[in-house]
């Protein structure tokens, strides 16, 4: 287990806010796709960005969560959502742009929520639940609210990226490969797990 306390760098921090925009931004692009107002917008930009790191924060115990910690995280989600809503009408959800920044999001996602449970001290199970959690929760949270099934469940490799993912962070940390090597690989692996299934259209059995 990698030392307790250790800080995810700069670097991924800014990337993890780049996701958190992503994330808003398909949320409120929904909302315009069921032709929902601007409070509906919002509502959903925030729940598809903020959603999964407010579920792990529940379960982990740590309050407040870390959105209400960093505002900076929620005003990027409502702006994201009032920008969207008013700017984002021409954007279409499957833009080729948008899918690869969204796979960012999900890499960036996976090792945050990762980090976090294992320095909160959880299991195996625990470690790639909550990165899961945290990469795909929201866009759970955003279908619920549409009444959808939610999208990792009825097509394409998503949270399966994610989970890939997670269990590189343990096989890594495991191996005990360096602090730097383990953060980029987990982030790229499941970047490019995402990308390749979306490119060559590979899909999980049905």
């Amino acid at each position: 287990m990698l030392t307790a306390n250790m800080q995810l760098p700069m670097s991924i921090h800014l990337l993890d806010l780049f996701g958190t925009a992503v994330f808003a931004l398909t949320g409120a692009l929904r909302a315009l796709t069921k032709k929902l107002d601007l409070m509906g917008a919002v509502v959903l930009a925030i729940v598809t960005a903020l959603g999964g790191g407010m579920m792990r924060d529940a379960l982990l115990g740590r309050h407040p969560p870390a959105a209400f910690v960093d505002e900076v995280y929620l005003l990027i989600a409502i702006f994201t959502g009032i920008a969207a809503f008013f700017w984002g009408r021409q954007i279409r959800e499957q833009e080729s742009w948008l899918i690869i920044f969204d796979a960012i999001g999900l890499g960036v996602f996976t090792l945050v929520g990762a980090w976090i449970a294992d320095q909160a001290g959880l299991g195996v199970t625990g470690i790639i639940f909550i990165a899961m959690l945290t990469a795909t929760g929201g866009g759970v949270l955003r279908a619920m609210l549409v009444a959808e099934i939610p999208f990792m469940l009825k097509k394409e490799i998503y949270a399966s990226a994610s989970l890939i993912g997670a269990a590189s962070f343990l096989l890594f940390d495991y191996l005990n490969f360096s602090i730097g090597l383990i953060i980029w690989a987990v982030v790229l692996i499941t970047i490019g797990i995402r990308l390749i299934s979306w490119r060559y259209n590979y899909n999980l059995p049905k």
